[in-house]
């Protein structure tokens, strides 16, 4: 994300990317801690801690309601290739032009 943005404006992606990321990530709750609040459960599926965070919750304590642990490594897989695609070509788009 880092090379879609000019240097003078990175404190902007970390109050505005960084920091919700970090709320969002499933972190301190369980994903699937928000089956009460639909919306919610399936707005924060665009954030890639929510995969890191319930695969790490699934490899330590298994007993703990998560997500599957193939769903977690399926979407990172495919998460990191999108985000390495994209950021290649956004920084060979400014270093060539």
């Amino acid at each position: 994300m880092g090379t879609a943005i000019a240097p003078q404006q990175i404190g902007l992606l970390f109050s505005i990317i960084v920091a919700p990321m970090l709320m969002f990530g499933c972190a301190d709750y369980p994903w699937r801690g928000l089956d009460h609040v639909p919306a919610m459960k399936y707005l924060v599926l665009i954030n890639p801690l929510v995969y890191v965070a319930e695969g790490m919750r699934g490899a330590i304590t298994p007993d703990v309601p998560h997500m599957p642990i193939a769903v977690s490594a399926s979407a990172l897989v495919l998460l990191a290739g999108g985000f390495w695609y994209w950021g290649k070509r956004t920084f060979m788009r400014k270093a060539l032009g």
